[in-house]
C-alpha cells in the first residue's frame, strides 16, 4: 500500500487535544455565543440563497464589504476558509521548493506545519531578552518573513518600529498575522506595503469559529496570486451569507471584546498572586509560566477537575508553561479556584 509522501509531518501535526470537558479553555474561541437576532437574521438569509447553485467563485460581495471596513477596494481582499487555508495559499504563492519562511519561537505552529506540506524551508530564529522581534533579529536572507502580531502563544505585541521593514526589504515578502487584532488596545497605524499580507479572521473577536472564515489585505497583484492558486468554489455560498450578515451585526459581535480584556487583566493579576508568572497580553489568552510547578502535570490534574486549557510546555521557546483562553466571568472563576486548588 503507497503511504504518505511526508510522514514527518503527519507525526509533528499541531492539533489541539479534543477532550469531552465542561470548560474548554484551549482554543482561544471567544466565550460568548453570538445573539439571538443575529442568528435568526442568518436563517432568513439563507432561506434567499439558492444552494442549488455555485456560490459566487470571487465572493466579491464580501470583498467589497470587507475592503470597506479595512479602507480598501474588493481588489485588495482574499477570502477563505479560516485563516489556516488563507495561510497555506500564501505559502503555496510565496513559499514552496527552493524557498524559505523565517518564524521566530515561539509562535503558532501552524506555520512549521503549513511550510512543511507546501515543501517550503522553515528557518526558525530567536528574540531578545525581552521576548520581541528587532530588525537584527530577522533574517534578511529567507524569502518570506512570517510575524504574529500580537504573538500566539506569548500573547505579546511587537515593536511600532517593525512596520518599516518590509520597506527596506522589497526582495521579501512579509505575512502578518493579525488574528489577535481586536484585543490590541494600540493605536497605531496597520501593517502595509506591496509586500506585505496583512491575515485577519472572523475566529476570534466576531464570536465566530464555527464560521471558519479568514481573510487577506494586500497588494491586487497579490490578491490575484492568491486567487490564481486556491481551488475554485472554495468558499460556500453559506459561509459567504453568515459572513456578510456578521459585518451588519459587527458591533453586536465584537460587543464582547471588551469583557475579555477586563477579564484579562484580573487573571492576570490573580495569577501573578499566586505565584506564577503570567505573560503580558494583547490578546484573548494567558501564556503562563509555571515556575516550580510542572506544567504538564497541573494540565493533567486541571483534566481530571474537567477543564481543559493548553500544555505548551513542549512547544519550542515556551518551557514550562500553559496557555489558559479567557472565558466568561464565572468560567475563569472555577478555573482559577481549581488552579489554586491543584497548586496546593
Amino acid at each position: 500500500m503507497l503511504g504518505p509522501s511526508q510522514p514527518h509531518v503527519l507525526a509533528t501535526s499541531y492539533h489541539s487535544p479534543q477532550l469531552e470537558v465542561d470548560l474548554k479553555l484551549n482554543t482561544n474561541e471567544s466565550p460568548l455565543t453570538p445573539p439571538e437576532g443575529f442568528l435568526r437574521e442568518v436563517a432568513n438569509q439563507i432561506r434567499r440563497s439558492s444552494l442549488n447553485r455555485y456560490p459566487d467563485r470571487q465572493a466579491m460581495e464580501l470583498r467589497t464589504r470587507l475592503g470597506e471596513l479595512h479602507g480598501v477596494g474588493a481588489e485588495a481582499v482574499f477570502v477563505g476558509n479560516g485563516s489556516n487555508e488563507v495561510l497555506q495559499t500564501i505559502f503555496l504563492a510565496y513559499g514552496g521548493p527552493g524557498r524559505s519562511a523565517w518564524v521566530a519561537q515561539p509562535t503558532y505552529g501552524m506555520y512549521a506545519q503549513i511550510g512543511a506540506t507546501t515543501r517550503t524551508e522553515v528557518v526558525s530564529g530567536g528574540r531578545n531578552q525581552h521576548g520581541e522581534l528587532t530588525a537584527d533579529t530577522i533574517a534578511s536572507d529567507v524569502s518570506m518573513v512570517v510575524i504574529c502580531d500580537p504573538n500566539n502563544p506569548t500573547g505579546m505585541v511587537e515593536p511600532v518600529e517593525l512596520r518599516s521593514l518590509p520597506s527596506m526589504r522589497s526582495d521579501q515578502f512579509f505575512l502578518v498575522d493579525r488574528a489577535y487584532h481586536d484585543f490590541d488596545q494600540r493605536e497605531i497605524p496597520e501593517w502595509g506595503g506591496e509586500n506585505v499580507a496583512v491575515v485577519r479572521t472572523f475566529s476570534k473577536a466576531f464570536s465566530l469559529a464555527g464560521l471558519r472564515l479568514g481573510y487577506v489585505i494586500a497588494d491586487p497583484a497579490v490578491i490575484d496570486a492568491l486567487y490564481g492558486i486556491v481551488l475554485p468554489y472554495h468558499l460556500s455560498a453559506l459561509t459567504q451569507v453568515v459572513a456578510l450578515t456578521a459585518l451588519d451585526w459587527r458591533q453586536e459581535l465584537q460587543a464582547m471584546v471588551g469583557v475579555v480584556i477586563v477579564e484579562r487583566e484580573a487573571m492576570i493579576s490573580r495569577l501573578a498572586s499566586m505565584g506564577l508568572s503570567p505573560y503580558p497580553s494583547a490578546t484573548n489568552f494567558i501564556l503562563v509560566d509555571m515556575g516550580v510547578h510542572d506544567a504538564h502535570e497541573l494540565w493533567q490534574l486541571l483534566l481530571e477537575r474537567s477543564i481543559l486549557v493548553r500544555d505548551a510546555s513542549q512547544w519550542p521557546g515556551v518551557g514550562n508553561g500553559l496557555r489558559i483562553t479567557i472565558g466568561t466571568p464565572e468560567e475563569n472563576a472555577r478555573l482559577l479556584s481549581a488552579l489554586e486548588e491543584v497548586l496546593s
